[in-house]
């Protein structure tokens, strides 16, 4: 028997280290055939080669000594058992990091997701009661699922379903043939007078490819704006075209029970199925984003897309080098549909999205929404509405970042996060509400959902009243309870005055999101309360986001149409709680008053006292860099754009992070840099009065006033530093006393990512000599009077106080022109040959994409403010002759074309006064002079 056992562990030893070595020269050959020369990806690559290595080393030594030990045994040892020879076998830890592989780490998931809550209807968005048959692609299918009476139609049962169906409804991502469609289906359910209508959710590339259906139809529906007017000019007369956002079902994807998470996987779904051939290329973006995950030491799984997913081979696909972390959804049996694929995002505290559009302002990967409304983070490729409506969700720029992000953001910045992504979709994409509008437009009588909130306290104080004013929920009444009597609560026979009851209490303040965070949680579940917690992410962590049994503040509850019994007086409202179940939100949105200091918004900040606060900081902590923050009403941005960049980096503690306000009038703005300046000893805040000055000038001017540190750099709110770029321009200025900056490049993301160096462009204008860059007098000349962004650069502080530059107030492009009198007046700076922070310029609400007649007013003062200096310098007639007129035509005729006809008249006139600036001059390009003769 022992002398069995013996053979068969020897054999079972030797299959295991065959096995391993198998595995090891596998994970060799992906290496060595990985484009990348460097990555996270070959690093874990060879880790797990060497790993397995480690493994048949393992098991070559256990069969050594397995055999040892018995030709040892008939000489006087003791005489092995079957026992003793199977305990002979390689430790479970060797190399186990390396060893897992993602179908494990999805199959863990899974288990853990088994134990969350069935997904609800909201109490404001019930089911709607209509039968909607659906033509259409996974995609609307998750963002409907469950919202009506949902019937999926395809090209075998089609003519078996039309009776009583209330609306046919044709997704862009529909696999059924356009062929069909137009010649059979579509006018099968119009002789039967079924309202046909068809929703697109491409970009504008593929929006021709559908104009037949688009004809066929009675309306058509439109995620993206230039698909919209696409389709307007290409469609009958008289089509009906309604934009609309992507939607979401809570019944699929909910925070319902989703903390804390049940995993730490990082999973990408693969794209979304309906994505096409011509927009893949914009996934190529995605080695930060994978590297990242990968490096930041978390099980990753990349599911590809095949075939049976709904994409052809010919498509994109997950690069080679990550195959190792790479699965279909064929092996993972338990992934099987929608919901399955729901349990998993649900599952997971962060997940890995790809945007095969970046172009676009309203179209981007579904996933993102649906892992938001989970309360899922999102870590993903770039997409312009992504990043201008979704700030939250972060664009992978560098692996380094994005590792970070993962390994360092604490669970108070996490919870945040998603509380934010949460609140935004299901205020702006709830599916009930896009087929409510759909319902509606084609002639189905569907009533749109109303949420009235209605405040009420026992007693109104001017602070009070100020929170609920500010509140991001539009029109917040407030009484108190002696006044409710003459407000009626409103029901599906009523529409009453209110909707949702919000008891509040002068012992709080609120947030300007505090409303809407409980108008949210009663558009995705069903409870009839929700309250908000008391306590840190940490204290609180283990109760949001589920049912609870108390209701320990009244003031931090709100009530979905109570029972008007109930409404009079705060114990009669408690009272009748019993029984009912109540939903805790999160931590968020309030706090005791004696938190934070006391600031008038309309007053702002009184300069000489802050000055003498921003020194003390600086001194006190021991800071080395002031970052200047302009921000005017782009709080959300600056939270998770600039300083949630800064936060990541390496010398974040000796930053002094100037939040520079001007004057903005959105509340929650104000409320962010209130409560940053709060949390971190390093951040301080200046407010100029309520009202704005019209561009980043003046919040500069006063945040280098106010910068009290041997270094300073400058970074906008809808901007982020890369990968410790001002770590490495400040190492590198210090180390170079004779340099008055140190200036690296710039990562671009607009339709496409770009790096622009300022270097190559400056290569001819300047000497280089011992490492530096010299420029002349005539190197503005020489250069083109061509600028680089203050963003990408680190400057010594005295100096540049010292040169007594001052922004114009009001302008716009005036960081060009302030660049331009640096290289005018620098004697050396140091160049750092990569970027070091990245610029978004296609924010949709950014000023320079905005354009009207004043748009230009604010170049004008730029402008004028530019060709007086130019005269004092002497570079007046250079300027003209190099670029003025380059610039004129390219830049501001460019901008002129999208001004509305209406104001174009005013608009020339500003540009007429914008030339005169600069005195007489003869016009060379035809555009110039075709604009001049016509206005």
């Amino acid at each position: 028997m022992v002398d069995a056992a013996l053979a068969m562990h020897r054999s079972a030893l030797g299959a295991a280290g065959r096995a391993h070595l198998a595995a090891a020269r596998a994970w060799m050959t992906t290496a060595s055939s990985s484009a990348a020369e460097s990555s996270p990806a070959l690093t874990l690559l060879n880790q797990a080669s060497a790993a397995h290595m480690r493994r048949t080393r393992s098991y070559d030594e256990l069969i050594q000594i397995l055999e040892h030990r018995a030709a040892a045994a008939p000489r006087g040892g003791a005489v092995p058992t079957a026992s003793s020879v199977a305990e002979i076998s390689a430790p479970a830890e060797l190399g186990q990091e390396f060893l897992r592989s993602p179908v494990h780490a999805v199959e863990d998931a899974l288990e853990a997701a088994v134990t969350l809550p069935v997904p609800e209807p909201g109490a404001s968005r019930p089911r709607l009661s209509l039968r909607v048959g659906l033509i259409a692609g996974p995609r609307l299918g998750a963002g409907l699922f469950g919202l009506a009476q949902i019937i999926h139609i395809d090209a075998e049962n089609w003519m078996d379903l039309h009776g009583d169906l209330d609306l046919l409804l044709i997704g862009s991502d529909t696999s059924v043939s356009h062929e069909l469609l137009i010649d059979s289906i579509i006018p099968h359910y119009k002789e039967r007078s079924v309202p046909t209508a068809f929703f697109s959710a491409v970009g504008k590339d593929e929006a021709e490819e559908a104009t037949g259906i688009v004809e066929s139809c009675d309306a058509v529906f439109a995620v993206d704006h230039e698909v919209a007017e696409t389709y307007r000019e290409l469609g009958r007369s008289g089509l009906s075209v309604t934009m609309v956002q992507l939607p979401v079902s809570p019944l699929l994807h909910t925070p319902l029970g989703t903390r804390p998470a049940g995993t730490d996987l990082l999973a990408f779904m693969g794209l979304d199925p309906s994505s096409t051939p011509a927009k893949i290329h914009a996934a190529q973006s995605v080695s930060p984003l994978f590297d990242g995950a990968l490096a930041s030491g978390r099980a990753v799984a990349l599911f590809r897309p095949a075939e049976e997913d709904g994409l052809r081979a010919s498509q994109w696909a997950v690069p080679a080098e990550y195959a190792p972390w790479t699965l279909s959804r064929r092996e993972v049996p338990a992934l099987e549909g929608l919901t399955e694929t729901a349990m998993l995002q649900r599952s997971m505290d962060i997940g890995l999205a790809v945007n095969s559009v970046a172009n676009s302002q309203t179209l981007l990967d579904s996933q993102i929404l649906q892992l938001q409304a989970c309360g899922t983070m999102v870590l993903a490729t770039y997409n312009q509405g992504v990043n201008s409506y979704h700030p939250n969700v972060y664009v992978a720029n560098a692996a380094e970042d994005v590792a970070k992000t993962l390994q360092y953001m604490d669970l108070e910045e996490l919870r945040r996060v998603q509380s934010d992504g949460i609140r935004q979709v299901f205020t702006a994409h709830h599916g009930t509400d896009v087929l409510g509008t759909i319902a509606r437009t084609v002639g189905l009588h569907v009533a749109a959902p109303t949420d009235r909130v209605l405040a009420v306290t026992e007693e109104v104080t001017d602070e009070l009243r100020e929170d609920i004013a500010r509140q991001t929920h539009p029109a917040v009444a407030l009484v108190t309870w002696a006044e409710i009597g003459e407000w009626q609560v409103g029901s599906d026979t009523d529409a009453g005055d209110f909707d949702i009851l919000l008891p509040v209490s002068a012992s709080r303040r609120y947030s300007p999101i505090y409303t809407a965070d409980h108008v949210a949680a009663f558009r995705y579940q069903s409870a009839p309360i929700t309250t908000k917690l008391q306590g840190t992410a940490e204290e609180t962590d283990h109760l949001a986001h589920s049912r609870t049994s108390e209701v320990r503040k009244l003031s931090l509850t709100a009530w979905w149409r109570p029972s008007a019994a109930a409404l009079g007086s705060p114990q009669e409202l408690e009272a009748s709680r019993s029984g009912l179940p109540v939903y805790a939100i999160d931590h968020f949105g309030h706090r005791s008053p004696a938190t934070r200091r006391v600031v008038d918004p309309a007053v702002g900040s009184d300069f000489e006292r802050t000055a003498r606060e921003f020194k003390t900081t600086a001194e006190a902590e021991g800071l080395e860099l002031a970052v200047v923050v302009p921000i005017y009403n782009n709080g959300d941005h600056l939270r998770h754009k600039a300083f949630a960049s800064l936060r990541r980096s390496e010398m974040f503690d000796r930053m002094h992070v100037l939040l520079i306000n001007d004057g903005s009038t959105d509340a929650s703005t104000f409320d962010t840099i209130e409560e940053l300046a709060h949390s971190y000893p390093n951040v301080s805040a200046f407010h100029h009065a309520s009202g704005g000055s019209g561009s980043a000038s003046r919040p500069r001017n006063t945040g280098l006033a106010l910068s009290f540190t041997e270094f300073v750099t400058y970074l906008d709110p809808d901007d982020e530093e890369l990968d410790d770029g001002y770590l490495v321009l400040l190492d590198e200025l210090r180390s170079r006393p004779e340099a008055d900056f140190s200036l690296g490049t710039m990562a671009v993301w607009t339709h496409r990512y770009s790096v622009h160096d300022y270097h190559a462009w400056f290569a001819d204008g300047v000497e280089h000599r011992d490492g530096l860059v010299w420029p002349h007098r005539d190197t503005l000349r020489t250069l083109n009077f061509r600028p680089a962004s203050i963003e990408a650069l680190v400057a010594r502080t005295d100096w540049l106080k010292g040169l007594g530059l001052v922004q114009p107030v009001g302008a716009v492009g005036q960081d060009s022109y302030f660049f331009q009198q640096l290289m005018y007046h620098v004697r050396a700076y140091v160049p750092v040959h990569r970027p070091v922070y990245t610029y978004y310029g296609a924010v949709d609400t950014s000023i320079v994409n905005v354009v009207s007649p004043k748009y230009f007013r604010k170049y004008l003062i730029l402008e004028l403010d530019r060709a007086q200096w130019l005269r004092e310098v002497g570079l007046l007639e250079d300027y003209m002759e190099q670029r003025f007129e380059n610039f004129f035509v390219s830049w501001y005729l460019a901008k002129f074309a999208k001004v509305r006809p209406e104001d174009r008249e005013e608009a020339a006139g500003v540009l007429r006064e914008i030339a005169r600036a600069y005195g007489p001059y003869h016009w060379n390009d035809s555009r110039a002079r075709a604009f001049f003769r016509r206005y």
